[in-house]
């Protein structure tokens, strides 16, 4: 196990960087899977009933000959309710995959207790969650104004996570501290996300297939004037499948973010370097 341990701290470039996520992965695959079975999942099973209630309704009213209002007859609920468990399933998933990085990084080899990684995320749950809303809010609004600051925005705070976990870094430090370390490396961040992103969507969508089938089946009965073949218990069990395989399939953007952030902070800070010449001038 020890000779397969991955050296984080260390300057990447843009190959290294999609080798090294995948290798992290390889080693670590029964923890990180473990971890999200018992931490993620069950966050993402209750995702899936209320995104798939949700579902059904707009199919009965769209079968009924009414005009889907997503706010009407308990929608909005659903779906007020659908993206609170999103959010709470995407800050458990992210604090799970950091703070296992962060582990890692201090073990000697791939054991990690994932009782430690527990402990360890209870503490940082909630600050990722309102992370993730600030950043959002912030993303949000330079979409408004115009497309380029948004997508510039999202890039650089993709490493404010990884800074709150690492460094210990507040809210406000974090996002400070995201523009200096992605300086003079954005368009490799952004190729690398937007490439982890589209090999992550591909392996999803799997498990979004049976969803698809399903609606368009009920959608072709809605043609023909057949009477509604919608099911909640169908819409449910579907929207279940489709919700865990995206809460699986964030490993790969997350533990990629995980090895950006050391490649940028050696890059930038040399801190793996800096160890190396302590430990020889200790030795002498």
């Amino acid at each position: 196990m020890t000779s397969n341990k991955l050296q984080l701290e260390k300057n990447r470039d843009f190959g290294e960087l999609f080798n090294d996520t995948f290798l992290f992965i390889k080693y670590n695959f029964k923890n990180l899977l473990m971890g999200m079975i018992y931490f993620v999942i069950p966050f993402a099973l209750l995702q899936g009933i209320a995104l798939g209630v949700y579902q059904y309704q707009a199919l009965s009213s769209i079968s009924m000959g009414q005009v889907s209002n997503p706010f009407t007859n308990g929608g909005g609920s659903a779906i007020l309710i659908t993206y609170l468990f999103m959010l709470i399933t995407y800050s458990f998933s992210m604090s799970f995959v950091m703070q296992y990085i962060k582990l890692y990084k201090s073990a000697e080899g791939n054991d990690i207790e994932l009782k430690q990684v527990w402990k360890l995320m209870l503490g940082v749950v909630p600050k990722i969650f309102l992370t993730i809303i600030v950043i959002g809010l912030i993303s949000g609004i330079g979409f408004i104004f115009l497309l380029i600051p948004g997508i510039y925005l999202m890039i650089c705070f993709s490493l404010v996570i990884p800074i709150i976990v690492f460094q210990g870094d507040s809210l406000g430090e974090a996002l400070s501290a995201c523009f200096s370390l992605i300086k003079n490396n954005w368009w490799l961040t952004f190729g690398f996300l937007l490439i982890l992103g589209l090999i992550a969507g591909a392996l999803q969508f799997a498990f979004q297939i049976p969803t698809t089938i399903y609606q368009a089946m009920t959608a072709f009965h809605m043609v023909q004037n057949e009477p509604s073949s919608a099911s909640q218990s169908l819409s449910i069990l579907f929207s279940i499948i489709q919700s865990i395989g995206a809460s699986l399939m964030q490993i790969i953007p997350f533990i990629g973010i995980g090895i950006l952030y050391f490649s940028l902070v050696e890059q930038k800070q040399n801190p793996a370097l800096l160890k190396e010449l302590e430990s020889v001038g200790a030795d002498e």
